[in-house]
C-alpha cells in the first residue's frame, strides 16, 4: 500500500501548504464565479437596453417621418406656386440642420457613455488588489471598507 512519506508527515507542512493552495484555488473560483455572473446580468442588461433603443428609434424615425413629409407638403400645397421652391429650401435646409443637430447628440451620448462592463471590471480590479495585498502580506483596507 502506498503509505505517506513519515518525513512530510512529521514537520506538517506539506498538508498545510496543500490546505492553503486549495483554499486559494476555492476562493479564485468562487471570485471568478462571482464576477462572471455580474458580467453575465450586466450584457443581458445592456442588451435589453439595446433593444428598447432600437425600437424606439424605429418608432421615432417611422412616425416622426411619416408626420413630417405630410406637414411639408400641407404647406407647400398652401402657399401660393411662385413660392414653392423657396418654401422647399427652406424646409431641406432646417431638416437639414436638425439632422446635423441629432447627429452632434448621438456623437455625444456615445462619447460620455460608461465603458462596457465597468462595474465587472472595477470588481476584479479590487479582486486583483486584495489577492496582491494578501500575497504582499498585508491586509487589503480598502476592500474591508467597501464591504
Amino acid at each position: 500500500m502506498n503509505s505517506p512519506d513519515p518525513d512530510s508527515r512529521s514537520n506538517g507542512k506539506p498538508p498545510r501548504l496543500f490546505a492553503s493552495l486549495r483554499k486559494l484555488g476555492l476562493t479564485a473560483m468562487s471570485m471568478a464565479h462571482t464576477r462572471l455572473a455580474l458580467a453575465g446580468v450586466e450584457i443581458e442588461e445592456e442588451f435589453q437596453r439595446f433593444i428598447g433603443l432600437l425600437l424606439n428609434l424605429l418608432g421615432l424615425l417611422v412616425f416622426g417621418l411619416v408626420g413630417v413629409l405630410v406637414l411639408t407638403l400641407w404647406v407647400v400645397l398652401a402657399v401660393d406656386g411662385s413660392q414653392r421652391v423657396l418654401v422647399l429650401a427652406f424646409f431641406t435646409v432646417t431638416y437639414l440642420a436638425l439632422a446635423g443637430w441629432f447627429w452632434w447628440r448621438i456623437q455625444r451620448t456615445l462619447a460620455l457613455r460608461p465603458p462596457f462592463l465597468q462595474a465587472t471590471l472595477a470588481e476584479m480590479a479590487q479582486d486583483r488588489d486584495a489577492v496582491q495585498a494578501a500575497s504582499a502580506g498585508t491586509a487589503p483596507s480598502a476592500r474591508d471598507s467597501h464591504d
